[in-house]
């Protein structure tokens, strides 16, 4: 039971971590580009092209973040607004979009966030009223999009990034250049390699980023292994209670096999064996179940609140060397959980024992 909890717990901590992971690569550039002392890249064009011919590069697009207010006739909230072209976003933001476009022409369009249209109360079709320094201007809403963290649903807008530069009076610019490379664990190579050739912009991957988060995952599958691994040391204690009863009942045929000439090592054998077995049994079981269990939440996820986790339900990912370490471990233990009581079968004298049960 000890082992079927543990991988249990250790894959749906891998899920949770590897879901995770995705959404934020999914929704925030790998590399952010950004200009080092002024406010916006002015010549992110040539700046684009340039980041394109590193080797490991995938894409490279201009963004433009802003700020402002949202107003329908029910509701009033703060948002940002992101200003990418409706090519860029239907290549790199494709699977996020699940109504609508990104872009209607001839129209002021924008698309805003799932939890935002929850919240707004907004459809396809609908005008909004966005409020920013520069004064009130008019969109129909043309698309929502489901990133699946909150954070991002509740508050980002998007629109064309032309319209964008013209709702704010910004000219030709770009706030920065956001990269997708293919490596997403050798983003800092990449990112090193653009730092060098570029020494007046300001570069950031995405695991500077979040590295409070990964840091804090990472422990979180350290303390969950440790904590649960007590259930199998506490089994641990069952098994070595166990075998010191059958070592008191077995005191005579122990005796017996002394007398007839087996050695201490090969009656400390038989005990340590038999713990062995018990933990081959315990792990291939416990294992088999750990598996039916992660299936079982595989097919019938268990929902949790969205805005509290930024997750609807939980993920589940099942990795082998997760199952050889629990296994591993679980072995050592049942080893020496044998070990004292083949040391007490090991120190027991035949000539002794015989006398006793004569």
């Amino acid at each position: 039971m000890g082992v079927m909890i543990l991988t249990t717990a250790l894959s749906l901590t891998n899920g949770f971590e590897s879901d995770m992971v995705e959404k934020i690569l999914g929704t925030t550039p790998h590399i952010s580009v950004k200009p080092g002392l002024e406010d916006y890249l002015s010549k992110y064009k040539t700046l684009q092209s340039q980041i394109l011919r590193y080797p490991g590069v995938i894409s490279a697009y201009p963004l433009q973040k802003q700020q402002a207010l949202i107003r329908n006739p029910l509701h009033t909230t703060g948002t940002l607004v992101y200003g990418v072209s409706a090519q860029d976003a239907a290549k790199s933001l494709k699977t996020y979009l699940t109504k609508g476009k990104w872009q209607v022409p001839g129209k002021a369009s924008l698309v805003v966030g799932s939890e935002l249209a929850k919240k707004l109360q907004l459809f396809i079709g609908d005008t909004v009223e966005l409020i920013t320094a520069q004064g009130t201007s008019v969109f129909t809403v043309t698309g929502v999009f489901h990133s699946g963290l909150y954070e991002l649903d509740v508050r980002i807008v998007l629109m064309p990034l032309e319209q964008i530069q013209v709702l704010y009076q910004t000219e030709d610019v770009a706030s920065e250049i956001a990269v997708k490379v293919k490596d997403v664990f050798g983003v800092h190579a990449i990112s090193s390699q653009i730092q060098e050739a570029f020494p007046t912009l300001y570069l950031r991957t995405w695991m500077d980023s979040n590295k409070s988060l990964l840091s804090a995952m990472a422990l979180e599958k350290k303390v969950i292994f440790l904590v649960i691994l007590f259930i199998i040391v506490v089994a641990m204690i069952g098994i070595a209670n166990t075998l010191v009863m059958i070592v008191m009942e077995k005191t005579m045929d122990i005796g017996i096999l002394r007398a007839l000439g087996a050695s201490r090592h090969q009656i400390g054998l038989i005990f340590l064996a038999q713990g062995f077995v018990i933990g081959v049994v315990g792990v291939l079981s416990g294992s088999l179940l750990g598996v039916g269990a992660s299936l079982y939440l595989t097919f019938f996820p268990v929902r949790i609140p969205g805005d509290v986790y930024d997750l609807d339900y939980l993920p589940v990912q099942m990795q082998p060397q997760d199952f050889i370490l629990v296994a591993l471990a679980t072995l050592v233990i049942c080893i020496l959980a044998s070990f004292f009581p083949a040391r007490r079968a090991v120190r027991a004298e035949p000539i002794e024992i015989l006398r006793r049960n004569s």
